[in-house]
């Protein structure tokens, strides 16, 4: 039987999960790609690989990668990454879905175009049955057990980064519900 405490978690995942599902559904296409705040363009450093895999050494060029990092596709992106990364915590190897294994979201400059709407609800949907999986077999003693020296957490209990994941999920969303309110206010306008 399954405790209070981790059937409770995953309700909480269900919701952090839902309203992030329904933020991607609801940004609109004209906001899919646009950058929700200024990122400075040299945060993935002097030379970022470009989409042909190549340094971009343009200004101009480079700063327009850089503004991918705050789209809400990107941000979705992160929060979804770093949610199914954790949930291995480097106990195991650990690879996203196709088609986002080859991709990380660390080299997002070098990633031809944006994903979909429909290709990032696909990785919610994965995700949430990662975190369903993940917590069906979860017990204290598994919980308990400091993530390993290849984690960027290492040694904090595994359950401690599953569980800021919720916040972590719920943040994100927000900041893409935000944003598109915020753009549809000022549209009326």
């Amino acid at each position: 039987m399954t405790s209070i405490w981790v059937e409770s978690l995953g309700r909480n995942f269900d919701e952090a999960l839902d309203l992030l599902a329904a933020a991607m559904r609801d940004c609109t296409d004209d906001l899919w790609e646009a950058s929700m705040w200024e990122v400075p363009a040299d945060l993935f450093g002097p030379e970022p690989p470009g989409p042909d895999g190549k340094p971009v050494t343009d200004p101009v060029a480079r700063n327009a990668l850089a503004q991918r990092r705050s789209t809400p596709w990107s941000v979705a992106w992160h929060a979804l990454e770093a949610l199914d990364y954790d949930l291995t915590g480097e106990f195991g190897p650990w690879a996203p879905p196709p088609p986002f294994v080859g991709n990380p979201h660390w080299l997002l400059t070098s990633l031809p175009a944006p994903w979909t709407r429909s290709e990032m609800l696909g990785y919610l949907e994965y995700c949430r049955k990662r975190v369903r999986d993940t917590l069906a077999g979860m017990t204290d003693e598994k919980a308990a057990t400091p993530l390993p020296q290849a984690h960027r957490y290492s040694g904090q209990p595994h359950a401690w980064i599953i569980t800021s994941a919720v916040g972590h999920t719920i943040e994100h969303a927000a900041q893409i519900r935000q944003f598109i309110t915020a753009a549809s206010m000022a549209s009326e306008e």
